[in-house]
């Protein structure tokens, strides 16, 4: 896809005016079809952590205490992203993102529903394997949620909102890290799992309800559908690979994710019992932890989204949450180490929510599809992420394993600060 050089240079220092007056923080709730979006990225968002709490504890008690299973399980569900998000990410540029995102959300709410049934039989008549194939099957469900949700916030609003829209977006994640991981502990520890996929089903379903009367109304154009998949594939491809290296760049820095913040949330079951010897309950509040930092964060970028350099802030974030889990392996306090999650929340969302709005705001629309899902590339490897941590905390124990990671993540947050300069400029 042959495209003009002019039509692809990022949003650079002094391209956006400086300053708004009022508070922006909600503007873009203004928009009732961002609203109805945002309303349900909160119920899915919150049935999504408690399927990761509990499907993690679950394999923990299932396993004996097992480090490696009990990690792996929350790392499962974005294993297909690898094989299935790149053409998911075409689907997404091809059909009605709305359609395609109710569908997918559909078979997720049913998915829950029937493990759910399964769950109430008994715990005596769940094994691990059963777990495993529920997490697998709903990780191809994500694989074609993803990229399309991803593209679907971008066509609710005006572009001069895109940032403030995935800045509140960020807060949809971070608030239920909050109320799911709070919810699901206080759930497993007073009535077990029975009662925890049931309301995420609940919950996944509310989502379709609430996009049935929405609308994408800043859709630009979809791509001929005379045209090729492998044609559409390779023409995404070579935006990013050719047309514009600053994209390339910001793709990169994302595959730090995979082992800089995303992994904690799985290993929590093993770093609660070992260090601490605690369980379920603890893991919720130090999860919970976790996402009031990540909702300071998200306000925060919302207030700021007119203003504030996304490129540099980026690059902070991952510095910042590197030194933050050096601290939390090494940390044996509770206190200490749920204030080092709530930093490393802050970073999280700064650093997410920063560069999928400069992805997402240097990508032309009908292109916005394939770019997010190859983004999305890094959790893709999750699941190998987690089980070489998983490893390593079975091998020297949570605390050096967790260090380690980080101080490796750290290094290479120094060198995208130095190298990437182009990625310091944009705003």
């Amino acid at each position: 896809m042959a495209r003009d050089r002019r039509d692809v240079v990022g949003p650079q220092e002094g391209s956006v005016k400086a300053g708004r007056r009022g508070l922006t923080t909600f503007k873009s709730l203004g928009n009732p079809d961002f609203r109805l979006l945002w309303t349900g990225n909160i119920f899915n968002n919150v049935g999504m952590w408690l399927q990761l709490v509990a499907l993690g504890y679950l394999v923990w008690d299932l396993s004996e205490g097992s480090a490696i299973l009990s990690g792996v399980i929350g790392g499962i569900r974005f294993l297909p992203t690898i094989l299935i998000g790149p053409w998911a990410g075409v689907l997404a540029d091809r059909l009605d993102r709305r359609r395609l995102v109710m569908a997918a959300q559909m078979y997720l709410t049913v998915l829950a529903l029937l493990f759910a049934l399964h769950v109430l039989r008994g715990l005596e008549h769940v094994e691990v394997w059963h777990a495993y194939l529920y997490a697998s099957l709903a990780a191809v469900g994500h694989g074609f949620l993803q990229p399309a949700r991803q593209a679907l916030t971008a066509n609710t609003v005006p572009p001069e909102d895109m940032a403030n829209a995935f800045a509140l977006n960020s807060l949809t994640v971070t608030s239920a890290r909050l109320l799911g991981g709070v919810l699901a502990g206080g759930l497993i520890a007073a009535v077990g799992f029975r009662s925890v996929f049931f309301m995420e089903s609940a919950l996944l379903g509310a989502m379709v309800v609430l996009l049935v009367p929405m609308r994408a109304r800043y859709r630009e154009r979809s791509i001929p559908q005379r045209s090729s998949v492998f044609g559409n594939m390779r023409d995404g491809l070579s935006y990013i690979w050719t047309d514009n290296r600053v994209i390339l760049h910001l793709i990169l820095m994302n595959f730090v994710l995979v082992f800089a913040f995303r992994p904690i949330q799985s290993l929590l079951p093993a770093y609660t019992g070992e260090v601490f010897d605690m369980g379920a309950d603890i893991g919720g509040y130090l999860l919970a932890s976790q996402g009031v930092g990540g909702m300071v964060g998200a306000l925060l970028l919302a207030t700021l989204s007119y203003t504030i350099k996304k490129g540099q802030l980026s690059l902070i974030a991952l510095m910042v949450g590197s030194v933050a889990m050096i601290i939390f392996g090494q940390s044996h306090w509770l206190p200490l180490s749920m204030v080092m999650l709530s930093i490393m929340g802050f970073c999280q969302t700064s650093f997410i929510t920063s560069n999928m709005t400069l992805v997402q705001s240097m990508s032309p629309d009908d292109l916005r599809g394939r770019v997010s899902s190859i983004y999305m590339l890094e959790s893709g490897l999750g699941p190998l992420a987690i089980f070489i941590i998983s490893l390593f905390i079975e091998m020297f124990g949570a605390s050096t394993a967790l260090s380690g990671v980080a101080v490796a993540t750290l290094a290479l947050s120094i060198y995208f600060q130095v190298a990437f300069r182009q990625v310091r400029k944009l705003r």
